[in-house]
C-alpha cells in the first residue's frame, strides 16, 4: 500500500509541481513594518520574504529558520530539540529539490492580510495556467520576527478548491502533481453516484495506516470503518453506494454480481494478495466505498471501510496536468 495522505506531513513539505503556489508559494514570511504591524505593501516600503521565493533559491537552512517553533515541531513532533527539527526540516526541503525546482512563483503575491495583536492572517494570489487560485496561511511574532505558523492552503478558486496530487493512487486518471479542481458544493443538492471522483475526510485512523475498526472474515474487505473522521483530505473513485454489494477480484470491482465497467483503472497484478477480495458484503446505510484507479497501489476502502456521506468534501470538476518534467 501506498501512503495517500495529502502533502502536509514530514518537516513542512512543498506540494508538488506547480500549481502548489497557491498552497507552498503562498507561505509568507513577514518583516515588521515601523509600526510592527503586517500589512500588503511594495517590498521596498515594507520588508517581507516569501518561502516559495526562498525555496526557489535553494536555501533552505533560511526556508526552516523562516518557520515558527510551533510549525517546525508539528512538523517533526517525534524530535526534542529545535536544532534537530530545523535539520529535519532541511532534509525534508532537500528530498523535494527537483519538485521545488520547478515551480514558478514570480506571478504570487499578497492580496489581503489581517492583522490581531501578534498573529496575521494572511491571504495570497497566484497565476496558474487560466485560473487565480488564493490561499491563507498565518504569521505570528516571534522573538520580535514575523514568522510562519501555518502555511497558506486550502487554496480556492472562488468556490472550487485545489488539491494537488500528492501520490500515484489515482494513476492514469490523474499522476502526481496534477491539480484538481474540487467542486465543494457538487452534493449540496445531488447524490454522489458511483464512478464520481471525490475529495473526502478518510475514516480516522486511515492516515496512519490503521486497519480496518472491526477484522473482517477471511476473504472480505473492510466493511466497517472507524465512526470518527480523520483531518486530513484523500482524493478516491466511489465504486459502490449504500446498499450495494460488493467484492473484489484481481482488483476489479464485482458490484451487485455484476463486474463493473472500469476502463480507467490500472489493474492488479495477477494473484496479487492485497487485490483478491471475493466474499462479497453490503455497504452500509449512508456509506460509500472507495477505490484508487491504481489497483495495486492505493490505500483505499479495502483497508479502512467505506465513507460516510458527510465527510465528502467536493467531486472532481477538472484535472490540470502537471507540467513536470520527466526523469531521464
Amino acid at each position: 500500500m501506498h501512503d495517500d495522505r495529502a502533502v502536509r506531513g514530514g518537516a513542512i513539505r512543498a506540494a508538488a509541481c506547480a500549481a502548489a503556489a497557491a498552497a507552498v508559494a503562498g507561505t509568507i514570511v513577514l518583516a515588521a513594518g515601523p509600526t510592527g504591524a503586517a500589512e500588503p505593501g511594495d517590498p521596498a516600503g515594507l520588508p517581507f520574504l516569501t518561502m516559495a521565493q526562498t525555496l526557489a533559491a535553494g536555501d533552505y537552512a533560511r526556508a526552516c529558520a523562516q518557520l515558527s517553533a510551533a510549525a517546525l515541531r508539528e512538523g517533526a513532533p517525534g524530535l526534542s530539540s529545535s536544532a534537530a527539527r530545523r535539520s529535519a526540516c532541511v532534509a525534508d526541503f532537500e528530498s523535494h529539490a527537483d519538485t521545488i525546482k520547478r515551480k514558478r512563483y514570480d506571478s504570487t503575491r499578497i492580496v489581503k492580510v489581517r492583522v490581531k495583536p501578534g498573529r496575521a492572517r494572511v491571504t495570497v494570489q497566484t497565476t496558474f495556467h487560466d485560473i487565480e487560485p488564493r490561499a491563507t496561511g498565518t504569521a505570528v511574532i516571534e522573538d520580535g520576527v514575523w514568522k510562519v505558523r501555518e502555511q497558506a492552503g486550502g487554496a480556492h478558486v472562488g468556490s472550487l478548491l485545489l488539491y494537488t496530487i500528492p501520490h500515484e493512487s489515482m494513476r492514469p486518471t490523474m499522476t502526481i502533481g496534477d491539480t484538481v479542481l474540487i467542486d465543494e458544493d457538487a452534493y449540496l443538492h445531488a447524490r454522489p453516484r458511483v464512478g464520481d471522483v471525490v475529495v473526502f475526510r478518510p475514516p480516522a485512523g486511515a492516515e496512519r495506516g490503521t486497519q480496518c475498526a472491526k477484522r473482517p472474515p477471511r476473504g472480505q474487505a473492510c466493511a466497517i470503518a472507524t465512526p470518527r473522521d480523520a483531518r486530513v483530505n484523500f482524493i478516491k473513485r466511489i465504486v459502490a453506494g449504500p446498499g450495494d454489494s460488493i467484492s473484489i477480484r484481481d482488483g476489479r470491482v464485482i458490484r451487485n454480481s455484476k463486474r463493473a465497467a472500469e476502463p480507467f483503472i490500472t489493474p492488479c497484478e495477477r494473484g496479487a494478495s492485497l487485490c483478491d477480495y471475493p466474499r462479497t458484503f453490503t455497504v452500509a446505510p449512508g456509506r460509500w466505498y472507495v477505490l484508487g484507479d491504481n489497483r495495486g497501489a492505493s490505500d483505499d476502502s479495502r483497508f479502512w471501510g467505506p465513507v460516510a456521506r458527510s465527510a465528502l468534501v467536493g467531486r472532481m470538476q477538472r484535472v490540470i496536468a502537471c507540467e513536470c518534467p520527466t526523469s531521464p
